[in-house]
C-alpha cells in the first residue's frame, strides 16, 4: 500500500521536478524578446540607433548598447549598466548560442541582425527557444 501511494505522489511530483528547467528557458526566451523591443522602442523614441549584443562565450550575457556596443544603456531599475547575465539565479542552466547583435533604427527597423535569432537552451531534454528579429518590420518573435 505504501509503495502504491508512493508512486501516485511521484508520478504527479516527477513532471514539475523536470518542468522546471523548461520554464527557466521560456522566461528567459520572454525576457530576451522584451528587451529586444526595448531596444527598438528606445530607438524610435530617442530617435538614436540602439540595439541588443549577446555574448555566449564565456559569460552568457546580453547588453542594451545606444549607437556602439561600447555604450551600455543604464538600467532605470538597478543604475547599473543594463547586462543580463544567463546561467545563474533565476536563469540557472540557461545558455544562449553564439554571438549575435541586432540594431535598430529611428524608425525601429533592424540594420543589423534582420532576418536572423539567437536560441535559448538548458540542454538534456529542457525545450530549445528562438528568438528571431525579422529583416524589414523588426518584429520580434519566439518560436
Amino acid at each position: 500500500m505504501v509503495v502504491v501511494v508512493l508512486l501516485i505522489i511521484a508520478a504527479f511530483v516527477a513532471p514539475k521536478i523536470t518542468g522546471v528547467t523548461g520554464t527557466r528557458v521560456n522566461a528567459a526566451a520572454r525576457k530576451i524578446s522584451a528587451d529586444i523591443r526595448y531596444a527598438q522602442q528606445l530607438a524610435i523614441s530617442t530617435q538614436t540607433n540602439h540595439g541588443v549584443i549577446f555574448n555566449a562565450n564565456p559569460t552568457n550575457t546580453y547588453s542594451i548598447y545606444r549607437g556602439t556596443t561600447s555604450t551600455i544603456i543604464t538600467d532605470s531599475f538597478t543604475g547599473a549598466a543594463y547586462t543580463v547575465q544567463l546561467n545563474t539565479g533565476d536563469y540557472s542552466g540557461v545558455t544562449i548560442n553564439g554571438g549575435y547583435q541586432v540594431e535598430f533604427d529611428s524608425l525601429g527597423s533592424p540594420v543589423t541582425g534582420g532576418g536572423s535569432s539567437v536560441t535559448v537552451s538548458a540542454g538534456g531534454s529542457a525545450p530549445v527557444r528562438t528568438i528571431a528579429v525579422a529583416a524589414n518590420t523588426g518584429k520580434v518573435s519566439i518560436n
